[in-house]
Parts: C-alpha cells; structure tokens; sequence
C-alpha cells in the first residue's frame, strides 16, 4: 500500500466537497484559457516579426532596364521626363513619369540616432 492508497483509505468515511471540485475545475478551466491567449499573442507577434524581417531582409526590391546604348537610355529619360544623368531612379519617381500611382505603403525603417561627442571622444582616444 503506497502513500496515495493511505490517503484515499484514511479519507474513505468522509465524502468530498463537490462544490471545492467545481471551484478548482473551473479555476483550472480558466487558467489553460488564459495560458492559451497567452501562448496565441506570442505567436501573432512571432508571426509579426518574422514577417518585418522577411520584408527588411528583402532583396528582390529591384529591377534593372538596360539599352544598347547611352543614347537609346537618355532618349527614353528624356520621353518619360526624366534626368538624362541619372544612374538610379527611385521606382516612385519612375511609377509617377508613367502616371501610375504605388498604393503600397513604404517599409518603415528602425531610427538610428548618430553617437553623441562623447563617445566619439573616446573612441578617438583608443
């Protein structure tokens, strides 16, 4: 006989509380609820920032128009309106000389602030 079939046996003559049961049941009940809400706002936001580095670390944001000639490129950024001396145009720009509007939002970047002189300071003395 092991220490729960002691206890089942000495609590034998007295019927337990059903309504403690239904309190801690129902407490139970309530706490995997809120585990799970828990567990769920993790994963949206894990979700979230997974998506914010695929889109940061994103390098298929380009494309390249190559000519035979510079002639044949700057008689092209002369039609569409353009700078002739330009080697890379904002695809904005590019999308508003052909009248066709971007509705995609930009990506927000993360704000670096520059060091202050302090620590550029020290880092001069190393």
């Amino acid at each position: 006989m092991g220490y729960w079939d002691k206890k089942n046996a000495a609590n034998k003559g007295q019927e337990e509380n059903p309504q403690e049961e239904d309190t801690l049941e129902k407490l139970e009940k309530e706490t995997l609820e809120e585990l799970g809400d828990v567990e769920k706002s993790f994963r949206e936001r894990m979700n979230a920032e997974s998506k914010r580095f695929r889109d940061m670390c994103d390098t298929e944001y380009w494309f390249c128009v190559c000519f035979t000639s510079r002639e044949q490129k700057e008689e092209f950024l002369k039609k569409i309106g353009m700078e002739t001396d330009v080697k890379y145009i904002d695809g904005k720009d590019m999308a508003r000389a052909y009248r066709k509007a971007i509705k995609t939002p930009d990506l927000d970047f993360a704000k670096v602030k520059p060091y202050d002189k302090e620590y550029c300071n020290r880092a001069r003395d190393l």
